[in-house]
């Protein structure tokens, strides 16, 4: 058996510091503050003041050698020279899940070149030399400014030679193990090999810092695995942890309801209505996808009968059901007024969309994440008179990010995740916790009549099913039954 009911569904940070005043590198206001560097793809232009970018043109051609005739070759790079006996090597680098910088280095009296060889790009955090900046006092010249360090992502087979002066630390795998061939002198060389374990180094040309000694904050890079995936950087796919190690979220884990919230009963079925509105010109679902011509009049009519016809439909289906249900909404939609007495008149439990179903917060940082919540609860609040517990993000356009930031504001319960029948507890590492109630994609209208183009007795059929099939296994399920008006609420599906 099952039934029917209403229940309230509630329940990198780019932080850069102001580093340069007059003559002076300014810490962060807070100690053990922790900054993010910028993950960039290097290029000749951005990492002009760092090295020389070595890729397959040719710099300054011309050097004459009368017999290599079919040979263009360039000129010697100006000021790429060695104190002393240069060394090559090669080196492969393997992932590591520490993505702090605890190091940093430079040399003034040769220059070491770094040349990613193989297959996979490599990560280098670099930053621009201080020896030589007149805005700085002399203790500031002799260490990084974290303004002007990022982390650089060095494509497969192209390099850098470091300028005199470079700030640099050894380079990092992307995921998949990285391979370089490094240019360096016997005396660094001879130095590290000396040494038992890390250490500071100021003996010669090698001056190596352990940062924790000099700022009372960290420095990170990214996890590089997205971004390279991302850019095309990579030959084959990197596995990557992008919502935390549980799959929930960055500091999330999962903690299982305790058996017997169902009070006895099998299957709690929510019938979850997504009233939504699209930024006009930017598309979304679509009847007829080969429509595609610019202004396109007939699928973003069809959207819109959703909110003309299809909502007051299923408002009055569920009514006469004697049926409740929860309305997840877009907040711009809240402000469209034949949408606002719907939902008023309907009665239903209000919960939160995004603020409209055209953008989500995938491409968002923490500081615009939190502030989308915030517009979206706010705004919602304001347009039907409470604050919704509930929250669905459009699309399911999340960032590893968003499970928390839902906890912190107030959320109760979170649809966003679609891995089971059974709710769940999402708890942070600092204690903030929601309830995770899976949001169902095999009845989901859009999967059945837009993906499997099921008509209405289908749709029907095979919702049944599915919650027949639940009642008849062991332990109390959930069926959050997401529907659309305008799918579920055109004529032939009501």
């Amino acid at each position: 058996m099952w039934q029917l009911f209403r229940t309230p569904l509630a329940g990198f940070v780019c932080r850069r510091v102001s580093c340069v005043a007059p003559r002076v590198i300014t810490m962060p206001e807070k100690q053990n503050e922790k900054i993010v560097l910028d993950l960039v793809v290097a290029t000749r232009e951005n990492t002009s003041k760092l090295g020389y970018f070595v890729d397959d043109t040719v710099v300054n051609p011309g050097l004459g050698i009368p017999f290599y005739k079919t040979v263009l070759e360039g000129a010697n790079y100006e000021h790429a020279d060695w104190k002393d006996q240069c060394c090559v090597r090669t080196s492969q680098i393997h992932w590591r899940d520490d993505h702090s910088v605890s190091w940093l280095e430079r040399h003034m009296e040769m220059t070491q070149g770094f040349l990613v060889i193989g297959k996979n790009p490599g990560l280098f955090v670099l930053g621009e030399p201080t020896h030589d900046r007149q805005d700085l006092d002399e203790k500031n010249r002799s260490l990084p400014d974290p303004k002007r360090t990022k982390a650089y992502i060095i494509p497969a087979g192209m390099g850098l030679i470091l300028k005199k002066g470079t700030w640099h630390d050894f380079p990092v795998s992307c995921g998949p193990p990285v391979s370089a061939f490094i240019l360096n002198t016997e005396e660094v060389v001879a130095a590290l090999a000396s040494m038992p374990q890390a250490g500071p180094m100021n003996h010669g040309d090698c001056y190596k810092l352990r940062l924790s000694e000099h700022w009372d904050f960290t420095m990170q890079f990214p996890d590089p695995r997205p971004f390279v995936q991302m850019h095309g950087l990579v030959p084959h796919p990197v596995a990557q942890p992008l919502m935390g190690k549980e799959g929930y979220g960055v500091g999330m884990s999962r903690e299982e309801v305790k058996p017997g919230w169902g009070a006895g009963k099998k299957v709690f079925v929510i019938p979850v209505v997504n009233v939504e509105v699209f930024v006009p010109g930017c598309g979304g679902p679509s009847v007829q996808p080969h429509l595609q011509s610019v202004p396109e009049v007939a699928n973003r009519g069809w959207r819109d009968y959703g909110n003309q016809r299809g909502l007051e439909r299923l408002a009055r289906m569920f009514k006469e059901l004697g049926i409740p249900a929860t309305a997840v909404i877009n907040s711009e939609a809240a402000k469209v007024e034949k949408v606002n007495k719907a939902i008023t008149d309907a009665g239903w439990e209000v919960g939160a969309h995004g603020v409209n179903n055209s953008s989500g917060a995938a491409k968002m940082n923490r500081g615009e994440e939190e502030a989308y919540f915030k517009q979206s609860l706010d705004d919602l609040e304001q347009s039907l008179g409470a604050r919704p517990k509930t929250w669905l993000t459009p699309q399911f356009s999340v960032t590893e990010r968003t499970p928390e930031i839902a906890a912190q504001s107030g959320i109760q319960a979170f649809l966003d995740f679609v891995d089971d029948d059974v709710p769940y507890h999402l708890v942070h590492e600092e204690g903030k916790r929601t309830l995770a109630l899976p949001y169902c994609m095999e009845t989901n209208d859009i999967s059945l009549c837009l993906t499997k183009h099921f008509d209405g007795r289908q749709y029907a059929q095979a919702i049944e099913d599915h919650v027949r099939q639940l009642a008849k296994e062991d332990g109390e399920k959930v069926v959050c039954l997401g529907m659309h008006t305008f799918i579920a609420g055109t004529p032939a599906r009501v």
